[in-house]
């Protein structure tokens, strides 16, 4: 193991150009000594990792705020970096060189974005307070939205939400089903699984709803192969089924902070982590067991996942 942990390490080897299976992770350069996450900010960046967690480099947006979602934009090579309290979506190509931002997306607080397998990329705003979405910009009611990259054009849509824990959150953590089609999305530790059609741009039936004496909430989903609905609950993880039933536990440490869980593209495995601790953990899809597990060496930084 490295004696430095690699939220110090990375700044010494900089952007590095991308390579297949690369992994990037949202870790925000945040002082985890003092934490008050009611203003919790930090330099913007994201670690650059080789497909077997080796750290490679980093990449920094230049603003000072929380990096929580990214995405590869798959027919440019282009790394996207949500920073939902600068209302920023931050470019990088595939040579770690930070780019324009893109002319025709609103200035909204984005914390998620996700390519639709059609060229584009739906994105969700992540929360709605004073401060983070002045009037005017791509309409205030707003709260998912979907990028035409190569047409330079930009759609809005009016979904549901419900608010999460504190009332705030709006599109916190999605995954685009069938091809483009659907969307299955919620607001962080909350109660709705919701969905929306992305064909037809209409609100669909919620696919479940938790027991209002649920003590765990909704936050990183995907989608299993067999059809289960997968996601992180906070200080537990589990598969459902339609009707939010449990089919089965992800035994993951019974301690709070894991908000993401990401299908990998290798169609065999996906990732889980911890907000908290600053660990992700790649798993089995088949049968759960941890593959990898690694530590970036900051607590309360690591938030999105993206694969090159």
């Amino acid at each position: 193991m490295n004696a430095v942990p690699d939220s110090l390490r990375a700044k010494d080897l900089g952007a590095q150009p991308f390579a297949p299976g690369d992994i990037f992770l949202g870790a925000t350069d945040v002082d985890d000594s003092n934490v008050d996450l009611r203003k919790h900010a930090g330099d913007g960046r994201v670690l650059h990792y080789d497909a077997n967690f080796n750290l490679k480099g980093e990449l920094r947006t230049g603003l000072r705020g929380l990096v929580i979602g990214l995405d590869v934009d798959s027919p440019s090579g282009e790394l996207l970096v949500c920073d939902s309290q600068n209302r920023a979506v931050t470019r990088f190509d595939k040579t770690g060189r930070k780019l324009d931002p893109w002319p025709f997306l609103p200035a909204r607080p984005f914390g998620a974005v996700m390519a639709d397998g059609q060229g584009r990329l739906i994105l969700g705003v992540h929360s709605d307070r004073p401060g983070l979405a002045p009037p005017g910009q791509g309409g205030r009611g707003a709260f998912l939205y979907r990028a035409d990259p190569r047409a330079g054009t930009i759609e809005e849509f009016q979904c549901d939400f419900d608010g999460g824990k504190f009332g705030f959150h709006r599109v916190t953590h999605m995954y685009v089903a069938e091809n483009g089609a659907r969307l299955i999305y919620v607001s962080e530790n909350g109660g709705r699984v919701m969905q929306f059609d992305l064909a037809t741009g209409a609100q669909l039936p919620d696919l479940f709803v938790l027991p209002p004496d649920d003590v765990m909430g909704t936050c990183g989903l995907a989608l299993h192969p067999d059809g289960a609905l997968m996601m992180a609950m906070g200080s537990s993880a589990a598969l459902f089924d339609e009707k939010g039933k449990i089919i089965r536990r992800i035994d993951i440490p019974e301690r709070k902070g894991w908000s993401r869980l990401q299908r990998a593209k290798d169609g065999k495995t996906f990732f889980i982590s911890n907000f908290f601790d600053g660990v992700i953990q790649r798993r089995d899809l088949a049968t759960l067991e941890v593959l990898a597990q690694h530590d970036i060496g900051r607590k309360y930084s690591l938030t999105g996942i993206a694969e090159f």
